[in-house]
């Protein structure tokens, strides 16, 4: 009978992890649309280390051409998680954070987008497109490199300037995971 007791009084501690290791991964899945938006800003970083293409371009080539193939896929992603996740307070907060992180840092590449996608009638040196897109590249993959390993880790990615500000502006109270 105690066997039986003791079995059941653990339970719990394991559902509790299994819940905790669950929320910290799917906490990096919405890094996911950051991700594939920012790989073609690394072209030169390929060009120069193709080892860094087969690592990064060979597991994501299928999500790649599949949002390639099917635009709108990703704008309408963007829309349901903003509408159905962020703004949905029965999802725990830490999702929801992660979530409004990876939609920010998905915003923030309009501007190299800009200055690197019309090249202003070959006004703008082959250098300076080269030094943009590898510094995007470069940033935003540190910024869900850091964001993933926090989660999985446990912590609050919460330490990147101005968007993790503007992220807990808009989830509401601290960017702690107390719900």
């Amino acid at each position: 009978d105690r066997r039986n007791v003791r079995s059941n009084s653990l339970h719990p501690v394991k559902m509790n992890l299994a819940v905790e290791a669950a929320k910290r991964v799917g906490s990096c899945a919405p890094y996911i649309f950051p991700l594939i938006d920012v790989i073609p800003y690394g072209r030169f970083v390929f060009q120069r280390a193709p080892i860094l293409d087969a690592i990064i371009m060979t597991p994501m080539q299928p999500l790649i051409d599949f949002t390639m193939q099917y635009q709108m896929v990703s704008f309408f992603a963007f829309i349901g998680m903003f509408m159905g996740l962020v703004r949905n307070r029965k999802v725990a907060k830490m999702v929801r954070y992660n979530v409004m992180q990876a939609m920010m840092i998905q915003i923030t590449m309009i501007f190299p987008q800009i200055v690197t996608s019309s090249n202003m009638g070959g006004l703008i040196p082959y250098a300076f497109t080269d030094l943009v897109c590898t510094m995007t590249f470069y940033g935003v993959m540190s910024l869900i490199g850091y964001s993933c390993v926090s989660n999985l880790l446990g912590d609050i990615p919460s330490k990147i300037p101005i968007i993790s500000a503007a992220v807990s502006q808009q989830i509401g109270g601290g960017a702690g995971y107390d719900d």
